[in-house]
């Protein structure tokens, strides 16, 4: 199996900009001027960093035959294939969220992340566990 990566989850990153003017119009109608600009700079910048190092490679999801390799900007994170109990798959439109659960009981989501339900497949089968969140009449045997 190759390397599947993980597409910028846009629908996230756009709720997360009209919540943030949402934000500044209420702050400004109840008269704190100077807090709505600095939380609507300070969320703007976050996110659009967080946007702009998706879109150059600097922060990642991927998922090959060792497990889900991420790398926040920051650290580059592993979850091992032998680790990884289940994975859940949260429909978002026409894509999958997926949170990858560990035997220790551990999740973890990768919202700012999407997938294809094929690719899910692929990876439940390459780690032999089960998708969780998927009717019996969507897995393919």
């Amino acid at each position: 199996m190759k390397t599947i990566n993980l597409q910028i989850n846009w629908y996230l990153y756009s709720i997360q900009l009209v919540l943030l003017v949402l934000l500044y119009v209420v702050l400004l109608n109840l008269g704190f001027v100077t807090v709505a600009k600095v939380l609507v700079v300070l969320g703007a910048a976050f996110t659009m960093l967080s946007l702009i190092a998706g879109i150059f490679g600097k922060k990642y999801v991927h998922i090959d035959k060792a497990g889900f390799s991420h790398h926040n900007g920051l650290n580059t994170h592993y979850l091992h294939g032998d680790e990884i109990a289940a994975l859940k798959a949260t429909k978002v439109l026409n894509v999958y969220v997926v949170t990858v659960e560990l035997k220790t009981n551990k999740q973890v989501s990768f919202p700012y992340w999407l997938v294809s339900f094929e690719e899910i497949q692929k990876a439940a089968k390459l780690f032999t566990c089960p998708v969780i969140g998927l009717t019996h009449s969507q897995v393919k045997a």
